[in-house]
């Protein structure tokens, strides 16, 4: 695998090509102290093949002979949707073949919450119950410790925020959860990495089609970037060891340097939804190496899977 620009299948008219490799390494040839996956947005469901296409991408991720992951970083979205008028029966059906998905996955994940991993407790079950209702189901169902947390590995800190946590208003934090993570981020220097589902800055909010057009103005839709992404930022630079936010939500690829901190929005595991590529970009994943003295690479994968049909918006030029 190169270090590269890499093209992206194209079944649709023209060709795209993801974001290039992305490094803050002042040194070849270094051992990282951690090497991560990230995965966002892999909507599984029964329809769409989208469990073979699961498989194909932990097949092709832990197929490698010259990288493996220590853990795979899930910014949500893991499910289909459990949101909405989801029954309990319907949810079932998606966390079974999200757990089964996994057995393929020898590494621990360590997940956050997306907008469609909040379940609004329809028709509950016995599987399922009321008292899942809301975060409870999916931070279960993903082995989380909490709505949002922190952990240590590998000599760096990382954060997973829940970008839900105002429900079903989201993209901001509450004032309970913003002080959370100023305290936390307080309580370490080592280098940090903070996981959200949506992202805190990106520019996929702003070029996601032409959808933010009025007229002459460009107005982002308020769930889809962080709307406290500011005061956010403020604590990251009070906070100088945190160096790389990883994001979702968006289905599409950026890289954005900000104040010293770098945010990357995923793309989408899933793509179009199992449907293709979405603006161009098609289903992938990141890699990541982390470094001992807060460097770090993140490498966009295309992994190759090739959808029913391509479903996604371009300009015709």
């Amino acid at each position: 695998m190169t270090l590269s620009r890499r093209a992206l299948f194209a079944t649709a008219a023209g060709s795209a090509a993801l974001p290039g490799f992305l490094s803050t390494a002042r040194a070849d040839g270094r051992k990282p102290v951690l090497r991560a996956a990230h995965v966002t947005d892999v909507h599984i469901t029964k329809d769409r093949d989208a469990p073979k296409g699961v498989a194909a991408m932990f097949a092709h991720m832990f197929g490698q002979k010259d990288w493996r992951p220590d853990v795979v970083l899930n910014t949500g979205d893991s499910v289909m949707a459990v949101d909405g008028k989801t029954t309990g029966a319907r949810a079932a059906e998606q966390i079974a073949l999200w757990k089964e998905a996994v057995k393929a996955c020898p590494v621990p994940i360590r997940a956050c919450l997306g907008n469609h991993d909040v379940w609004n407790g329809e028709e509950p079950t016995d599987a399922v119950p009321a008292e899942k209702k809301g975060f409870a189901l999916m931070t279960g169902v993903l082995g989380m410790p909490a709505p949002y947390y922190s952990f240590d590995q590998g000599g760096w800190h990382v954060v997973a925020l829940n970008s839900m946590c105002n429900w079903p208003k989201y993209a901001s934090l509450s004032p309970e959860h913003f002080d959370w993570l100023r305290d936390d981020l307080a309580g370490t220097k080592l280098p940090t990495v903070v996981l959200s589902h949506v992202p805190i800055l990106s520019v996929t909010s702003q070029t996601y089609g032409d959808s933010c057009r009025k007229q002459n103005d460009n107005l982002v839709p308020g769930v889809w970037h962080h709307a406290d992404c500011w005061a956010i930022s403020e604590v990251f630079r009070k906070n100088p060891h945190v160096k790389l936010c990883l994001s979702g939500h968006m289905h599409t690829c950026d890289r954005v340097e900000y104040r010293g901190v770098w945010y990357v929005c995923g793309g989408a595991a899933s793509g179009a939804w199992w449907n293709g590529s979405e603006y161009g970009f098609p289903p992938c994943y990141g890699r990541i190496d982390l470094f001992a003295d807060g460097t770090f690479s993140y490498d966009f994968v295309d992994y190759g899977w090739t959808a029913r049909k391509w479903q996604g918006k371009e300009l015709k030029v």
